[in-house]
């Protein structure tokens, strides 16, 4: 998929991300050809990789590297806190999965 067809598209799952230290879980809020947004109160700082696991609504589990590119910190109530993140290595499952969500949305 190009660049130019690489929007975002939003679709709220659960995911659960770990630095190799700690596992943390989250909502995803948003995703594109090569990332997504992950929003959590447990987020890591910029530069930091991470394993993540994508539960789909069935129960399948796709897991993703991802390098934290952007990370918010708001207030503590605050549903804007979060991560944005580029995958490191796309699988083919996460292709197909961005494929059908643009042709759904």
């Amino acid at each position: 998929m190009n660049k130019r067809n690489c929007k975002r598209k939003i679709r709220r799952l659960n995911i659960f991300f770990s630095d190799g230290n700690s596992e943390h879980s989250g909502i995803s809020s948003d995703f594109s050809c090569n990332g997504l947004f992950i929003r959590t109160r447990k987020g890591f700082s910029e530069g930091t990789t991470l394993q993540m696991k994508l539960e789909f609504e069935n129960g399948k589990i796709l897991q993703l590297t991802g390098i934290v590119k952007r990370a918010i910190r708001t207030m503590a109530t605050s549903l804007k806190n979060g991560m944005g993140i580029e995958l490191i290595s796309i699988p083919s499952e996460y292709d197909k999965f961005i494929d059908d969500l643009y042709s759904t949305q």
